[in-house]
Formats: C-alpha cells, structure tokens, sequence
C-alpha cells in the first residue's frame, strides 16, 4: 500500500487551484524567485545542451543564501513566462520540472513529527479572495496526502527552536482552542482578542509551573464560563487611545517616515488613506502630535463602529489564517504571551489600515485584498516590521499592558 501523510488543514487548501488569469500571476513578476539547488542541476541536463545552457543563463548563485535565483528581464517578469501567462517549464517538461519555490506557492506547510499543517499565504490574490471573501466561520479538516503530492510540498517550515515533547504533542489542542475562541462571533474582535490573551496568559503559567492544559482547554469551552468569566475578563482591560496611537506610529515608521513621507508608489495609497483618516501631519515645528491624533481617533467612534459591522468577517478570517499559518502561539518564543503580543500588533496595523482605506472610498473588494496582499508581504519579506514590534517588546515586557494599549472592551 502506498504510504499516506497526515494533514491538518483549512478546507480551502483543498479547493486550491492556481489560475494566473485571476491574479495576472502575481507571483512570476516583480518577485525573487529561487532555485534550488537539485531543480537547477536538471535544468543542467536538459537537452539539447544549448537548450539547458539558455535556461542557466537566465539564473545566478547567491553565494550568502547558497541558492540560485531567477534573473527577472526588463520588465521584472520571469524570462520563462509566456504572454499567454503560463510556465514555460510546466508546459514544456511538467510539474515536476517546477521548483520547490514554484511547487508549493502559495501554500505553507509544517510538520510535527506524526503529522502535518497546510495553509495557504495571502501573498497570493487567488487564495486571498478565497480566504477573505468567505462569510461562514474557516473550517478545519484531516486529509492524507499521497507521496507524490508530499514530496512536491517541498521544502517544510521547522520551528526555529524544539518544543519539549509534552507541549508538542499540545500545540494543535492550544491552536484548535484559541481558534474556537477567535471565531466566537457572540464577541466583538477585541474582545475575543482580550479572552485569548487571559488563555495565552494562563498556558504560559502552567507550562513554567505544572497543570492541566487539557482542563485549561475544556474551561475555556464552556458556555457557562462563557457567560460568567469573560464580561470579568473584559472589564478589567482599559483600554487607552492616546498609548495606542503612539504604538501604531511607532510602527508604521517600518513603511514609511511621517515627517518625511518618503514612500514607495506601491504604499502610497495605503499611506494616504491612514495618514487622512488619522489627520496625520507635522505641525510648524515639523512634530506630530500622538494626543491630538489620539482625539481624531476616538472622534471615530461611531465611523469604527460601523465599520466592524460590515468588516468583522474580513477581519476574523484574516486572524485565523495568519494565527494557523504562523504557528502561533509558538512562532517567535517559548513564552507564548511573546509571540503573542507580536500576533496581537501585527493585526492591529492591518486592522487600522483596513479601516483607514474604508474610510477613504478605497474599499471595494479587490482595494482591500490588494492591501491584505501587500500587509501580507511586509509581514512575510518585511524586516523592519518586526525589528520594531520586537524592539518595542524588548522595553515593554508587560503583556496585560499590551492588550489595554492596543484592545477595547
């Protein structure tokens, strides 16, 4: 009997097709795309010699990641795309002539030993429109996967640091809890984000000093804990506009500098819509000011409000997605309130981005997958971004801090 995997995934996975029509294969233009190293030795072999020789010549080593790279042409486009849009190599030799890097974009995969996670990256407009678009709460489900179908999965994304075996054998249990907790439609977004953090804060205790995940878990689950616990969870966290505002603008400096508003054309738009949504701008000392900002923010009350009402589907389905994809609460340290935190920031600039292109006449459905594909490359390529969520953290190191500078009840 041929040998089977064992994955845990989104159902979207499965309902996956890449089709270059919809999104003008976003991801052959403008990208670094890699070669590895056994894919770049059978490009070496094919024959006619001439022929092998004309594909190498279009790659180059990168001597630091120890890897070859494509040479985009004048256009920045892949020299094997067609102008119908299509691979030359899958056309010409097969799928399996595709690389690692061709062969399973935009999907991301993980392993845990007996079994494996698949998502897929919003980077990618097709699966961004699947993901995002959808109204029913993302499910779940097993799948076994053929060999053949494993193997293309190429490369599998390790944890860059081993969980003792007890926690690894918890983490799906944790995943699959704070999912439920995150897809609880009886809350606002904030307040599903508060709950999550009182259980993140609870699962680290009890990995420092001993207890039952699994109780952590059924209590959680519970309605009447539902009912009684989490109004007590919400009133204790107090939020404040004026923290919030300097945070954002401490972070938002990863893509551009307020003062100078030096910016891409690709971020321009995004740019724009916060900084007059917000009413951003220097005064004659060239300072902005983080209170009267924080005024123009809660003069939103009402605009915010609205706005959740016809975007929390959007919202959620973005948090399940990047919470499942990035392996949290495990993806950057052992303390799952670090990574956490880091989760909790990261949304919060896309939520505010988000709102600001509604408020902006920027808020058909392909503007906001647009944004959701950009935010989702800053997050993925984008190292400035987590130099300073991660800077911030190094002087901040309170977690509940965190939750009232960025969370309202």
């Amino acid at each position: 009997m041929a040998k089977k995997f064992l994955y845990f995934q989104p159902e979207y996975v499965g309902k996956f097709k890449c089709d270059g029509s919809k999104c003008n294969v976003h991801c052959c233009k403008n990208w670094r795309i890699d070669i590895d190293k056994a894919t770049y030795e059978k490009y070496s072999r094919i024959k006619p010699e001439s022929k092998a020789e004309e594909i190498i010549s279009h790659m180059k080593f990168d001597s630091e990641r120890k890897i070859y790279v494509i040479t985009l042409d004048e256009k920045n486009h892949c020299p094997f795309l067609t102008e119908d849009n299509l691979c030359r190599f899958q056309l010409e030799y097969g799928e399996k002539f595709l690389s690692e890097t061709c062969a399973i974009y935009p999907r991301r995969t993980n392993s845990f030993g007996n079994f494996f996670e698949r998502s897929l990256t919003l980077t990618c407009p097709v699966a961004a429109e699947m993901i995002l678009s959808g109204q029913e709460p993302i499910k779940f489900e097993w799948v076994k996967v053929s060999k053949k179908v494993h193997d293309m999965g190429g490369k599998l994304n390790i944890p860059s640091f081993r969980f003792d075996k007890s926690v690894a054998e918890q983490m799906l249990d944790v995943q699959v809890a704070i999912i439920s907790i995150l897809q609880e439609r009886t809350l606002s977004i904030d307040q599903r984000l508060i709950v999550m953090g009182f259980f993140v804060d609870r699962l680290e205790e009890i990995y420092q000093s001993g207890g039952d995940v699994k109780k952590l878990i059924a209590v959680y689950k519970s309605k009447k804990f539902l009912a009684e616990q989490v109004p007590l969870m919400l009133q204790s966290v107090e939020f404040n506009p004026e923290k919030f505002i300097r945070l954002m603008m401490e972070l938002f400096e990863a893509f551009y500098n307020v003062k100078e508003v030096r910016l891409e054309q690709t971020d321009r738009r995004f740019m724009d819509a916060l900084i007059n949504t917000l009413q951003i701008k220097p005064d004659e000392s060239n300072q902005i000011s983080i209170s009267t900002i924080a005024e123009n923010y809660e003069k939103l009350a009402e605009a915010r409000k609205k706005f959740f009402a016809d975007y929390s589907t959007f919202l959620e389905n973005f948090l399940i997605n990047e919470f499942f994809m990035g392996l949290y609460p495990y993806k950057y340290h052992r303390r799952p309130s670090r990574s956490i935190s880091v989760f909790l920031m990261m949304y919060k600039i896309f939520e505010l981005l988000i709102f600001s292109a509604t408020q902006n006449n920027f808020s058909d459905k392909k503007d906001l997958l647009m944004l959701a594909n950009w935010y989702t490359n800053q997050i993925d390529h984008g190292d400035r971004l987590n130099e300073k969520m991660f800077k911030y953290l190094e002087e901040n190191d309170d977690f509940f801090l965190l939750m009232e500078t960025l969370l309202e009840q």
